[in-house]
């Protein structure tokens, strides 16, 4: 019976996760103060490229983060003889496990694809044109929900509340133009407008999930809704394989869904060896047309015992009639009462940035950096702390490597530079981390916390970066 209970809950969960494929991208911090970094725009419009740029469909950006303070050694224990037993084994204790386990367990996973990008430099200004595919998925995970699958019944009169399990999805289209201009060689401020167009959306919000369990009954009281953009609600209303892509999309195309942010940033050189900066990302909203809200609940389920259950005969008899029992109790779940929304407006999350980066007086090309980072987004809110060694042997080659300490627990980042006049290859990691402590498959044990970012641009112009051919070693 627990093991239906289990496929009910998972069925439950996966009926939302599967439905969420959310609108800001994950920011490649790492590279903030990576000298010749060419997208140091998008952490903050006030950066001006050392030279002008042109990236390649695909080839110029990719950036794939996964973020998450659950672990597999959460859920997996060493045992003798080298096997593992997991979390439900009896010889793991409840208290053990819980311990390990946070009231929101999230997963934020972010993608990031470029589709074209250009920069160029006039006079004092610097100006920045690109396209690019955004998407990203937000799902939090309550702790009672594994509370329940360790202990079921077993605390005196146990009452889980599952209520903040919640899955959104953004996916868009973004144009951008960026706009920075030098004030008297020692400041710069910039601005970056984005026109987004919305492929899809959905957002759910649980009013109410809770599930008691008491020796002789236990109850389900369960009410919400979810909504979704018009190709999502098509696959909320019928069979996945029965959806007509190519109508879903030219009925999109009538009535695209459309919304606009700005990126806003300043930075300013004071006391010789010191850079402040400061940025705010993503100030905007999203509105979607044609979609479509869903409702379950309110609705309540109360399972007294098995006194009216007959033993006798087949049992076959007895397990069809407790899985008729748990079909009823997923029933709740099922998504009724479809009702058409012609638009709804949805603020998208912001994040802001403040760093300092101080260039060491006996050798400028080596400096330290300290990036603070607040991610402004209600229950999925996050904020890290990221403390860099950047190094710049040469004019066209930097490296830095970094510490980080963030909501989602401890990671270390590194990235490589090559970016000579007409050639620059970057590629970069905000967390290495997890590949230091695998299983034999190359699964992750620790945290998976890390965004990836590859990408090849050709620069082209006069160089205007921060070491100039007769500052050679970089000395005073």
């Amino acid at each position: 019976m627990m093991k239906r209970i289990y496929l009910m809950i998972f069925r439950f969960l996966s009926r939302k996760v599967s439905l969420s494929t959310s609108a800001a991208a994950q920011n490649f911090r790492t590279g903030y103060f990576l000298d010749g970094y060419m997208y140091k725009y998008q952490l903050n419009p006030a950066f001006q490229g050392e030279r002008g740029f042109i990236a390649l469909p695909v080839l110029g950006g990719i950036s794939l983060g996964v973020e998450s303070n659950m672990a597999l050694n959460n859920f997996i224990y060493p045992a003798e003889g080298g096997t593992l037993k997991t979390f439900l084994h009896p010889d793991i204790s409840a208290d053990t496990f819980m311990n390990r386990i946070k009231d929101i367990n999230t997963v934020q996973e972010n993608l990031d694809l470029n589709i074209l990008a250009l920069g160029f430099r006039a006079k004092k200004t610097y100006h920045t044109i690109d396209i690019s595919f955004r998407e990203s998925i937000n799902t939090s995970i309550p702790g009672d929900i594994f509370r329940f699958m360790k202990s079921g019944g077993s605390y005196a009169d146990p009452v889980y509340d599952l209520s903040t399990l919640s899955t959104s999805l953004n996916s868009s289209l973004q144009a951008a133009y960026g706009f920075s201009i030098k004030i008297k060689d020692v400041a710069s401020i910039g601005i970056r407008a984005k026109f987004l167009l919305g492929l899809a959306s959905f957002q759910s919000n649980i009013t109410d999930l809770k599930l008691s369990m008491t020796q002789d009954k236990w109850m389900v009281n369960a009410s919400g809704n979810v909504i979704a953009s018009s190709m999502l609600s098509g696959m909320l209303q019928n069979n996945e394989d029965d959806i007509d892509i190519t109508a879903a999309l030219m009925e999109m195309a009538k009535t695209p869904s459309m919304g606009a942010a700005f990126d806003i940033g300043v930075s300013v050189d004071f006391l010789k060896h010191f850079t402040i900066s400061a940025s705010v990302l993503d100030l905007g909203f999203m509105q979607w047309k044609n979609a479509s809200k869903f409702n379950y609940g309110p609705a309540s389920w109360e399972y007294s015992g098995f006194d009216n259950i007959s033993i006798e005969g087949a049992g076959e008899n007895l397990e069809s009639t407790l899985n008729a029992k748990l079909d009823e109790l997923v029933g709740i779940f099922k998504f009724d009462n479809p009702e058409q929304v012609d638009k709804y407006t949805q603020m998208l999350g912001f994040t802001s940035l403040l760093g300092l980066e101080f260039r060491m007086p006996f050798y400028t090309r080596l400096s330290i950096g300290a990036l603070g980072t607040h991610r402004f987004e209600g229950d999925r809110s996050w904020t890290e702390g990221r403390f860099s060694l950047n190094y710049a042997p040469l004019r066209w080659l930097s490296l830095v490597g970094n510490y980080a300490i963030s909501t989602f627990g401890q990671s270390y980042g590194a990235a490589l530079n090559i970016h000579p006049a007409g050639f620059n290859l970057f590629v970069g990691l905000d967390s290495f981390k997890p590949l230091l402590n695998v299983t034999p498959q190359f699964i992750p044990i620790d945290e998976i916390n890390t965004n990836l970012k590859v990408g090849l641009t050709f620069p082209f112009g006069k160089y205007n970066g921060r070491y100039p051919k007769k500052d050679k070693v970089g000395k005073e």
